[in-house]
């Protein structure tokens, strides 16, 4: 063998035993994590710092930010296999980077009276193509709302009444006696009391269920509306969530108690909201999955 090649295939060897001489140069209380390349103490510091504006850590509490390695670190060594962790769900995670980036919005096409079949026409007041004549056995309007007397049906998918035809400008839609015409909801409201009623102290149940009602139909079919907390409690505003499968408001919305975070799961590494119960794929290293599959035990 030549002198060229043995410096080769010496440089060869010496290339292949660095990552592993790096591995074992860890000292007591440290891991080495492979997604960086380096060792990593045990545990988490206090007070970290939080990551820059639009990235995160994962989900689980068991990360944190180093501004040292400008990326996420787990508190212990991760599972076998590294399998990503769990983040926020507006992010996902990156190996490389070893962070949950943002996730890309994806931009959906815009309708247009082009798509409209020959059985339909345009509706511009809500973008949308609409079958001529309406569709058979349309839903009730929701508690609160009514739709005009003649031509106009409660549309499911625009969650407002829409015509049968393409309607005149004028004049307005006529509503059922005693219900107002909204322009900008497009819907029938109650008519105001002539003179305003002294509310009842405590609302009946009555009153209740229609707010329930209300707040069901806030939401496309199939998700929830739930109110956002704020630091006085629960705010008038809310946001539409798929509680069968949102991770932090699984099986209900957190705000109110009914749902779970499934991300603040002690020792979880990966988790999921399936069917609406927390599910647990991985356990952070020190921890092993429960009989159920829904928590992680110390080992």
């Amino acid at each position: 063998m030549t002198m060229g090649r043995l410096l080769v295939a010496a440089f060869a060897v010496l290339a292949t035993a660095l990552p592993l001489a790096a591995a074992t140069d860890c000292g007591s209380g440290e891991f080495w994590y492979e997604n960086k390349s380096c060792c990593v103490k045990q545990g988490t510091p206090q007070a970290p710092p939080s990551p820059p504006s639009g990235k995160a850590c994962p989900a689980s509490g068991n990360w944190y930010w180093s501004s040292e390695k400008s990326c996420c670190l787990p508190s212990s060594k991760p599972p076998s296999g590294n399998p990503a962790p769990t983040c926020p769900s507006t992010h996902s995670w990156s190996y490389g980077d070893s962070v949950c980036n943002p996730n890309t919005p994806r931009s959906p096409s815009t309708p247009s009276s082009s798509d409209c079949s020959s059985s339909e026409f345009w509706y511009s007041p809500k973008g949308c193509c609409l079958p001529h004549g309406g569709v058979p056995n349309p839903p009730s309007p929701p508690s609160g709302s009514e739709c005009p007397t003649s031509g106009w049906y409660w549309g499911k998918d625009q969650g407002c009444c829409v015509p049968h035809h393409p309607p005149a400008n004028n004049p307005p839609p006529q509503c059922p006696g005693g219900w107002d015409w909204i322009s900008n909801t497009w819907k029938c409201q109650p008519s105001p009391p002539s003179h305003p009623t002294q509310p009842p102290s405590t609302p009946s149940g009555t009153h209740k269920k229609s707010r329930k009602a209300r707040a069901a139909s806030l939401c496309p079919t199939g998700l929830n509306a739930c109110p956002i907390a704020n630091v006085s409690g629960l705010s008038s505003d809310y946001e539409c969530i798929d509680t069968t499968q949102e991770l932090e408001s699984c099986g209900g919305c957190l705000s109110t108690g009914a749902g779970q975070d499934c991300t603040a799961i002690k020792g979880a590494w990966n988790v999921g909201c399936e069917q609406g119960s927390c599910a647990v794929y991985n356990c952070m290293t020190g921890y092993k999955l429960s009989s159920s599959g829904k928590s992680c035990i110390a080992a």
